[in-house]
């Protein structure tokens, strides 16, 4: 999302916009429903390293490994 500024406008265009659609189509279908949006925070939580975009090595029960992180769905 943050290739360039043309990347970046689309990723917050999308963004807003996915969001405003939902709202909307909540408003009129689903009146009395709540929504939960749940930024990066939400979705990693706060842990004690620095969240970095890229790849991260993590070594556990004797395993180690190079992981995309945050996450890359798909």
């Amino acid at each position: 999302s943050m290739i360039d500024r043309e990347h970046a406008v689309l990723t917050q265009v999308n963004n807003v916009v996915g969001i405003l659609n939902i709202l909307y189509a909540m408003r009129q279908d689903f009146p009395d429903c709540h929504l939960v949006k749940l930024g990066t925070m939400g979705e990693y939580g706060t842990p004690n390293i620095d969240i970095e975009e890229g790849y991260i090595t993590i070594e556990h029960n004797g395993r180690k490994d190079t992981l995309p992180y945050p996450k890359q769905p798909g």
